[in-house]
């Protein structure tokens, strides 16, 4: 990786941690999101007006950027919905390393979809950071609690969380496609704009009927998300264009090792070991990322 995509995956990291920190606090419903990507698309409006870049970017788009940008933001809302599921269902220790694994399954398919060749210095790194994060997080999970939940515990939540890391690994590789065609503004706005209309009609699907109720009692939560969220992941598609999206994913797994220090800091949190192992664990596996070509 080069120097400019570690500083700048770092940040998203940074920023990535603390907008899923008031995500999980605040226990938000799917249509919570509705209004995060509908203020999402204004957010780039000030961009597009003073640069001049619109409607140029918009009506020299090539068709393959609309057909996969469509796609991403369809796999985007199912590793949303899917990840909100779990969470609802189980502990986030108990979800979460299942959930963040996604960079095993991205090398996989950036070598299978993309022709990504990947060095054996960042494949061990890859391989350190996931286990850095399972260690992390041993201290509610266990690996027997995926494949023998006891008559308490259903599986629903693990699977919802595999299939978030699935599908995060799958829409991460469709993004560093889409940034090679466009502006990584321009996408970032045309990923809001499908996932405002599909979370709306999966919304509306679901026959609840508050939307307007989740709007007039988070209003504030709703804008700072959408600023947060958007400046993340504004920041990692602007990585994905220096360097290769395997390591981009993996390297942004520092956000666990933010996480971990701050439960250990802040929120005197037990099995301080056992977490601190693990971030060493990751700390070498993403040094080895930052290191690898």
């Amino acid at each position: 990786m080069t120097p400019l995509s570690i500083i700048l995956v770092l940040i998203s990291a940074l920023i990535h941690s603390s907008w899923n920190f008031f995500t999980k606090r605040g226990n938000f419903p799917v249509e919570f999101f509705f209004w995060v990507f509908l203020w999402g698309t204004f957010l780039y409006l000030p961009f597009f007006y003073f640069s001049g870049l619109f409607p140029s970017l918009l009506l020299q788009a090539p068709g393959k950027l609309w057909t996969l940008s469509i796609i991403s933001s369809l796999i985007q809302t199912l590793y949303l919905i899917s990840l909100i599921k779990a969470y609802q269902m189980a502990e986030l220790s108990l979800v979460y390393p299942i959930s963040r694994s996604a960079p095993l399954f991205t090398q996989v398919w950036a070598v299978l979809l993309i022709g990504e060749i990947l060095s054996i210095t960042g494949v061990v790194g890859i391989g350190l950071v996931v286990v850095g994060i399972f260690i992390i997080s041993m201290s509610g999970f266990r690996l027997t609690a995926v494949f023998h939940p006891s008559r308490q515990t259903s599986s629903r939540p693990y699977l919802f969380a595999l299939i978030a890391a699935v599908t995060g690994s799958v829409y991460s590789v469709l993004d560093k496609v889409c940034v090679q065609m466009t502006h990584p503004v321009f996408y970032c706005w045309l990923i809001d704009l499908f996932m405002c209309i599909e979370v709306g009609l999966y919304a509306l699907l679901q026959k609840r009927n508050i939307l307007l109720k989740v709007w007039g009692q988070w209003k504030k939560e709703i804008f700072l998300i959408a600023l947060l969220q958007n400046a993340s992941y504004l920041l990692v598609l602007v990585a994905m264009q220096m360097s290769k999206v395997s390591y981009v994913v993996a390297f942004r797994q520092v956000s666990a090792l933010f996480g971990a220090g701050l439960g250990i800091l802040y929120l005197k949190e037990t099995q301080w070991k056992t977490r601190i192992t693990g971030a060493l664990i990751l700390t070498i596996g993403l040094i080895l990322v930052g290191l690898a070509k």
